[in-house]
């Protein structure tokens, strides 16, 4: 299904390609007894700040998979499904073809992501600044090396307790948010448009950033669910 002239305010989508380099078919993986995928369409699917929620996948067998959720689907050409394909291609695909005013970008490897987060998020991007684009953070207290040298301790004095270290964020991509027409004005101006200013960081913490990007991850979710 493509969304056509189907207007919404505000619009997400799950992105979510058969092909994975670490973790073969990652997003059908059965974690908890269903696919991956799944969890994340079944919460996104709860919340009030969402009009309308896609899978945007090239995959048929993904989109069965996902289909007893209820969930939209956005059939991707699946040029779009290689693995240098980047995030601004993707969207920009997307939204050309969905009327809305901001667009929702769900990661489907984060399984215990909430509703109040993805409300939380949504909120923040439409309390931002105009035009801004909104990324989910996670929050390190640790000793940071980077090119071989301190980031956040020096080499030439005592070592600090953690929590007396400066901390940093990373942008972990569960979720961020982004006006369509930002979109599709600098990808047509420039031919990116994700990191494009003003930018907004929301801070996330606990279980929720547990992310599947490996093998391993699998293994900790798994026990995650069986402690829940």
């Amino acid at each position: 299904m493509r969304p056509g002239s189907l207007n919404a305010d505000t619009v997400a989508y799950i992105p979510a390609r058969l092909g994975s380099e670490r973790v073969p078919k990652k997003n059908l993986r059965h974690l908890g007894g269903r696919p991956l995928v799944t969890h994340v369409a079944e919460t996104a699917l709860q919340s009030s700040g969402l009009d309308r929620v896609y899978l945007n996948t090239e995959s048929s067998e993904i989109a069965a998979a996902a289909a007893p959720t209820g969930i939209d689907v956005y059939m991707r050409d699946r040029r779009l499904a290689a693995a240098h394909v980047s995030t601004d291609e993707i969207l920009y695909d997307f939204a050309r073809a969905t009327p809305c005013e901001v667009i929702v970008v769900i990661n489907p490897t984060a399984p215990f992501l909430t509703v109040t987060t993805i409300d939380r998020v949504v909120t923040m991007s439409k309390d931002s600044s105009p035009e801004a684009t909104v990324f989910t953070t996670t929050r390190l207290h640790k000793h940071l090396v980077v090119g071989g040298e301190p980031v956040n301790f020096s080499a030439a004095g005592r070592s600090p307790r953690t929590q007396d270290l400066k901390p940093f964020d990373y942008i972990n991509f569960i979720i961020f948010t982004i006006y369509r027409e930002k979109v599709l004005t600098q990808y047509e101006q420039r031919g990116f448009c994700l990191y494009v200013p003003p930018l907004v960081f929301v801070p996330m913490s606990g279980l929720e950033c547990h992310d599947i990007d490996e093998e391993d991850d699998f293994l900790v979710a798994e026990a995650m669910l069986r402690r829940s």
